[in-house]
Formats: C-alpha cells, structure tokens, sequence
C-alpha cells in the first residue's frame, strides 16, 4: 500500500487560508461590480416608510362588523393593486377592524386610489362600429388633439395613426401608383395634431386635478353610443400599458372602449346587462359580487382536457340572480364573445361554446399558462372588494395621514448611532478579551457589513426591498451573531490548548470541532427567521429578512475570514505570546497540566503551552525548542516506557506532542 503523499497534503493545507481569503476577495468585487454598474449605479439602499416618510390612509369598514376572512379578502386585493400601480415599499396591514394603507411620498391621490371599490363586470363584445366616413376624419383629430394635451398618447403616435387613418378613408392614393403615393405623402393633407402637452404640475393638488380632468375627457370619448366617436376612440387606444387610466371610473350601463394590456389587444364592449328582471336603467348589472365565492373558484390543468381551466358560478337565489342572468346571457351570445374587465381593463374575453344551465359552474378554458389561470382565478374571487370603506370621519377615499420625512431621519439617524455603538463596543471588548486577535473579530465583522450592505443595495434595486426601522434591528443583532461566532472558535482553541497542543495546532483542530457548532447554530436562526418572515405581516417581516440575511453572511465570512486569518495567525509566533491572545492563564493551566503528566500515557509530556516560554526567549536554539516540546526526560522510565510502545508498534501511544508534529507538518 503506497504512503500518502504528504508533501502535497502540507502544500494544500498551508495554501487553503490564503485561497479562502482570495474567494472573498473575488465575491466582494463582483458584488460591488453589479452595485456600481447595473441599474442607477445609486450607493444608497431603499428606505423604507418609516425612514424617508410617506402618506398613510385608514380605512373603515361601512355597514355591519365586517368578519375576519371578509378583511383578509380586501387586504389581498388591495396588495395586489399596490404592486399593479408599481408603488415600491408600500404596505398594507390590518389593524382591528380597519385597513391601513402607507405608500411613500405625500401623493394622497395615490394611496386613496388604492382603496377605491373596484369594479368587476361581465360585458359582452360588441361589433366592430360602422362610422360616418365624412365625420371619422375631424372626429379622430379632434379626440387625437385632446389625448395629447393630457398626455394619454404621443404626438409622434398620434400623427402616425392620423395618417392610417386618412389612407384608410382615402384609399385611391395607393392605387394611383407609387409615385402619386409618394407625392402624396410629401403635400399630404393628411391631418396632424397641433396640441402640445400640458405642463406638468406643480404640487399634489394640481396633479389630482389634471387626473380628474383626464377621467372626465376619456369618459366622454371612450363611453360613446355615438359609432363615429367608438371608431374613433378604438383607432387611437395604444394597448401598451400595464393598467388603465381609467381605474374602474366607467360606467357599466354605457359601451366602452378598452384594452386586453396583456395581450394588448382593443376591444369594444357592449353595457353590463342587468340582471334578469330588473327594468330600472340604475339597476344591478351582472358584476362581481354575483360571483358564489362560496363555491369552489379554481384554475389550473383540467386533466381529462389536457388544457388550462378555470372554473366558477354565480349565486342562485329568489328574486334577480347572477346565475340566471349568466344563464340567458350565454344562451343569447353562442359563438360570441363576454368580456371580463377588472377596474376598466379587459382580463379574458372567451369565446362562449354552450350556454350554461342556471346553477351551474363556468369553466374557461384556453392557451393560459398555470400562473395566468391561478391569476384570473384570482381576480374572480377577489377582483371586488368585499366591503365598501371610507375614513374614520366617513370621508370619501379614507382619513390621510402624512409621515414627515424629518421623523424618518430622525429615526434612520438613531438606528444608525445604535449600530455603531454596538460596533464600537464589540471592537472595545475584543481588544479587551482578545488582545492583538480582535483583529480577526474586527475584520469579520467588517466582511460580513460589507457584504450586507452591497446586498442590500442590489434588493432594493432588483425586488425593490426597502430598509426600514425593523430591518436595521435585523442587522444590529446579525453582527452579534457574526461576533458569536468568533467567542465559539476561541473557546474551542482554549479547549484544545488545555488537551497539550501547540497555539497553532489548537487553532487548526478547533477550527474542525468549532464549524459544526456555528453552522448549527447559524441553521436554527435562519429556520427561525424563515417561519417569521412567512409567518408574519408589515414590519416583523423586515426584521426576519434582514436577520436571514446576516445569519448566511455569518456562515460566509466564517468559513471565508475568520478561519483562514486565525491560521494564517497562529502560525506567527508573535500571535503565540499570552501578550498578545489573552491566553496566559490557560498556558499556565496547560503547563501546570504538563507538569504532572496529565497529557501523557507513557510519561512523555505534551509541551503544548511553549508560547509561554518563548515569550521569555524568543530566539531559543533549535534544539532547546525540540526539548521544550518534547518535554524534559523527567525520569529515565519515562523515556524507556515511550521507547517501548514504538518498539511495540502500539498505535493508542501517540500524544498530543506527536499529534501537534503531525498537524505543524501539514
């Protein structure tokens, strides 16, 4: 059987530390590479709500005690329109019986239009419109005109369809030849539009304003039974944003013109119909709260089918029902299209196959994919909000509350004195305790503040997490863990040092006992801060993710910083004096130890603690360290005894002196 070879086994221990340190080095560049040159390049992490101020509506539940599922409804649907709008760090709790809605800034129009009732309606699809071609002209450059004014669509756009338009109404410009085309487009009389957007507001309430009057000019030309102004409305929608301005502002007793922005597709639509019986004009229309969320709402893959369904019914019931309105509606629109629209935008328009019987569910069915089946799901069950709310005092869109940005600063400014001081006095102990290797406590704890604060920035910037009050008490305590850590490595050296090893020695072997403890111990904080975080809702969340996020560093900068600088230390012997580890009294102990025989089984001592002589004379000639090490010959037994177990071959005689040859061989 060939020996191992130990030269290569030495040339790889001694090279890990420096390696280790080499692949931080490497982690920390690429990740302030991403930091510095993706996104807007910004140093500064997102604030939070509590750290940079916002506005904060409350709102109350009308009507009788709302129950606690029929609050849970309205805060899902309202989360969901947060993050449709984009709003970044905005959050929405429940506090009792009210809902509490904080985005940041202090546009009070946009955290009150998160509480608006919102509006499901089934409307079906009406016929392309047949317009007046002498009035389509005017009629489109008048609406074009009007849409760039408020910025709905773009000059260069609008021009670009204007122009369509004309050719559409004019077609003998394309059969009269290329040249007449061309001719044509250069003194085209085609019209343009002349109107230039408004300037943007000055303050909160001019831009609730300009939002008002944009509501009302869309209303009017987007909701008319006039067939020249739906042509007109429907040449000029452009499909391609995420929400409507509308917002679920239309009214479902007139036609609509609208988008699918998903798959940005116009469409015209034909009023809500009542529901069956129902003769008054202002009547209930079949809407969303018809839908039975009582019975099972579901999307997902239909086995037998092999395709997307999603699946749903309507209540039943005496008197006008959804059920029955959906059944005559159905019956009535057979290879047609019903639109679905949630706050003014089409969400899925089917094409109805076989009318639905009164009491049954409706299943629809198509090319969706499993997230936009469990969506529209979704959106069916929660697309209204459960409850109608207003303000603590019944003022419409809820009571506003500002929360001024000096109070955030004010906060941000103590959380970050908190943290510093809890650096500064972790820095003073380690120094005090530790003695010269503070060092690699310090540095640690810089590796891992380093590392969290560019992952910090980088969320901000991809998820848009923002750093609050909570998530600062995260970190605080992350950098106790991180220190933690340090306290269990040097404790496991004190106790290798006291079983007669070398300080360098002590610190490899401690190191191999250490990790097990601190990745356990760092694996039951992040268990712990995953069921908080999945667990909880608005701040406490915050705390559990930061406090997640160090706990992983800890382990990174563990394996990475601490480990490899220790060794790379106690491999100095100046590192080795009790001057400059505070281990003087566990080498006294050791030597103590020593001297009674405690490490040896065959009288050989294991001269673990020679740092201590070695202070006292550094420079001591290579054969008085031998002894040192190998310990006086206290009694010639002694040495007979060892001498008599190699010769034997007993492999339970090798000591920690033996073992301490081994290790500094490696």
């Amino acid at each position: 059987m060939s020996a191992p070879n130990r030269g290569a086994i030495s040339n790889s221990s001694r090279t890990w530390p420096k390696r280790a340190l080499a692949l931080f080095g490497l982690i920390v560049v690429l990740l302030y590479a991403l930091v510095l040159f993706t996104g807007d390049r910004s140093l500064s992490p997102k604030l939070g709500i509590d750290l940079q101020g916002g506005t904060r509506v409350t709102l109350v539940p009308q009507g009788e005690e709302p129950t606690q599922d029929q609050l849970a409804q309205a805060r899902v649907i309202l989360e969901q329109r947060v993050n449709g709008m984009g709003v970044s760090g905005a959050e929405v709790v429940t506090n009792g019986n009210t809902l509490v809605i904080t985005v940041p800034g202090e546009d009070t129009t946009q955290a009150q239009a998160v509480g608006a009732t919102s509006q499901l309606l089934f409307r079906p699809v009406a016929d392309q419109p047949m317009p007046d071609p002498a009035a389509l002209g005017e009629t489109i450059e008048e609406m074009a005109n009007r849409w760039v004014e408020y910025d709905v669509i773009s000059g260069e756009g609008a021009n670009e369809i204007l122009g369509q338009v004309h050719d559409a109404i004019n077609p003998t410009t394309a059969e009269e030849g290329e040249e007449e085309a061309d001719a044509a487009d250069e003194g085209s009389d085609a019209p343009t539009v002349t109107a230039e957007p408004l300037p943007e507001p000055e303050n909160s309430i001019e831009a609730a304003d300009r939002r008002d009057e944009m509501a009302d000019m869309l209303l009017q030309d987007r909701q008319s039974e006039d067939p020249t102004v739906q042509a007109a409305a429907l040449s000029l929608m452009q499909c391609d944003a995420t929400t409507d301005p509308l917002a679920g502002a239309d009214d479902p007793a007139l036609p609509f013109v609208t988008c699918d922005y998903a798959n940005q597709a116009p469409y015209l639509l034909q009023p809500a119909p009542l529901l069956t019986g129902i003769e008054d004009p202002e009547g209930t229309r079949l809407t969303g709260n018809e839908i039975d969320t009582n019975s099972p709402i579901n999307g997902g893959l239909n086995s037998q089918t092999g395709q997307m369904e999603i699946s749903f019914s309507f209540q039943t019931g005496d008197g006008p029902s959804g059920s029955e309105t959906w059944a005559n509606l159905t019956q009535e629109n057979l290879q047609k299209q019903i639109a679905i629209t949630l706050d003014s935008a089409v969400i899925s328009a089917p094409v109805i196959q076989g009318a639905t019987p009164y009491g049954s569910a409706t299943s629809i069915t198509g090319q969706f994919t499993q997230e936009e089946a469990q969506n529209l799901a979704n959106n069916l069950r929660y697309g209204a909000l459960p409850l109608s709310f207003t303000g603590e005092d019944g003022e419409s869109g809820g009571t506003t509350e500002i929360v001024p940005p000096s109070l955030g600063h004010t906060a941000l400014q103590a959380g970050l004195i908190a943290g510093i001081v809890g650096l500064i006095m972790v820095a003073l102990y380690s120094l005090y305790y530790f003695r010269a290797l503070a060092g690699v406590s310090i540095l640690t704890l810089l590796g891992a503040a380093i590392l969290t604060y560019g992952s910090i920035v980088l969320l901000g910037r991809w998820i848009g997490y923002s750093l609050d009050l909570s998530g600062i008490a995260g970190l605080v305590i992350g950098i106790g863990a991180t220190a933690d850590s340090f306290v269990v490595y040097y404790e496991r050296i004190k106790d290798e040092l006291l079983e007669g090893r070398t300080f360098r020695s002590a610190a490899t072997k401690a190191w191999e006992r250490a990790r097990s403890t601190i990745v356990t111990g760092n694996a039951v904080t992040l268990i712990g801060s995953i069921v908080v975080y999945l667990l909880a809702v608005g701040e406490v969340k915050g705390f559990a993710f930061t406090l997640g996020l160090t706990t992983v560093f800890d382990l990174v900068v563990s394996f990475l910083i601490m480990a490899p600088l220790m060794q790379l230390a106690a491999r100095r012997p100046a590192f080795a004096k009790p001057s400059m580890n505070g281990l003087g009294g566990i080498f006294a102990l050791a030597q103590e130890r020593r001297e009674q025989g405690f490490f040896s089984k065959s009288g050989k001592s294991a001269g673990a603690n020679v740092a201590a002589d070695n202070e006292a004379a550094p420079e001591e000639a290579p054969e008085n360290k031998l002894r040192s090490v190998v310990g006086p010959a206290a009694t010639g037994s002694a040495s007979s005894t060892a001498t008599e177990n190699q010769s034997r071959g007993d492999s339970d005689s090798t000591t920690p002196s033996e073992q301490d040859s081994q290790d500094e061989e490696k």
